[in-house]
C-alpha cells in the first residue's frame, strides 16, 4: 500500500477542487498503464475478446441481472469485489449478497479507521450476510505480462481540515480472479457515465453502477432499508432533499 498523500482542505464545502481531481486522474492513469508489458500477451487478448462478448450479452441488463450473469454464469468463483463504505459501494454489496454472499470482498480503507467505520462495516457485513471479507494484500507489483491494478480512496480529517488520498495496489489480491468488480468509488458522480465493462490487462474490470445517479443510489438505499456511514452527512444540518446539489463528505 502506498503512503497517504495529504492535501490541505481549501474550504468547508463538499467538492474536491480541480487540482485534487486532476491529481487523481493523472496518478491513476500512470498506475493503470505503467506496468503494461510492451508485447501484449495472450491473456490480454483473451480479456479484450471477453469484453466484446459480455457487452453483446448484457447490453440491456440492469445492474442486478448484470452482476448475476458475471458472478453466477460467466465467472463463477473467479470474481472479486473491491469496495469502500460509500453509498455506491453499499448498493453493490447489497446486490452481490443476493447473488452469492461468498463472493470475495476486499475492503479498501485508510490505515487508521474511525471507530464508527469499524462498527458500521461489521453491521453491514452481518446484515448482508457476506462471508468472505478481505484486506488488500501486501503487493509486489504487476504480475508478469499484466498491468498494474489499483484503487484510490479519499479520507478527510474534520479536525484539521486535511484530506488524504491513498492508492491501494491490488495485483496480489486479484491474482486468482478473472473478473474484478471495482466499487470503491472515490470521486464525485461523473457527469458522463464511464464504461460498465473494460479490459484492464488480463482482468475484466466492471463498474456495475457506471450510469447510476446520486438520486438512484439514495432511492435504492431507502427502498432496501440500508443506512449510510454515520459520518457521511457530518456537514449536513439536515438529510439531503431532492433539490440538493452538494455531495456529502465521507470520513473513514
Amino acid at each position: 500500500m502506498a503512503p497517504p498523500v495529504y492535501f490541505k482542505s481549501n474550504s468547508q464545502g463538499s467538492e474536491i477542487d480541480e487540482e485534487m481531481e486532476a491529481r487523481i486522474v493523472t496518478e491513476k492513469s500512470v498506475l493503470d498503464v505503467g506496468g503494461l508489458a510492451d508485447d501484449v500477451g495472450n491473456p490480454m487478448e483473451v480479456a479484450m475478446a471477453r469484453v466484446e462478448e459480455i457487452l453483446d450479452i448484457t447490453g440491456k441488463m440492469d445492474a442486478a441481472a448484470f452482476l448475476r450473469f458475471l458472478i453466477a454464469e460467466k465467472f463463477p468463483k473467479k470474481t472479486a469485489v473491491t469496495c469502500s463504505l460509500r453509498g455506491r459501494s453499499v448498493v453493490v454489496l447489497k446486490l452481490i449478497s443476493e447473488i452469492d454472499p461468498s463472493t470475495p470482498v476486499v475492503f479498501c480503507h485508510m490505515p487508521n479507521l474511525y471507530p464508527e467505520s469499524l462498527d458500521y462495516r461489521a453491521k453491514l457485513v452481518g446484515a448482508l450476510g457476506l462471508r468472505d471479507i478481505r484486506e488488500p494484500a501486501e503487493d509486489g507489483g504487476p504480475l508478469p505480462g499484466d498491468c498494474n491494478h489499483c484503487e484510490g480512496l479519499w479520507s478527510e480529517n474534520p479536525v484539521d481540515h486535511t484530506r488524504a488520498y491513498e492508492t491501494f495496489q491490488l495485483n496480489r489480491a486479484l491474482a486468482n480472479f478473472d473478473c474484478w468488480i471495482s466499487a470503491v468509488y472515490p470521486g464525485l458522480y461523473p457527469d458522463t457515465p464511464g464504461p460498465r465493462v473494460r479490459e484492464e490487462g488480463r482482468l475484466i474490470r466492471i463498474d456495475p453502477l457506471a450510469s447510476w445517479t446520486q438520486d438512484q443510489v439514495r432511492r435504492f438505499m431507502a427502498d432496501h432499508g440500508l443506512s449510510y456511514h454515520p459520518q457521511a452527512m457530518l456537514r449536513r444540518p439536515e438529510p439531503p432533499g431532492e433539490e440538493s446539489k452538494s455531495v456529502p463528505q465521507y470520513h473513514y
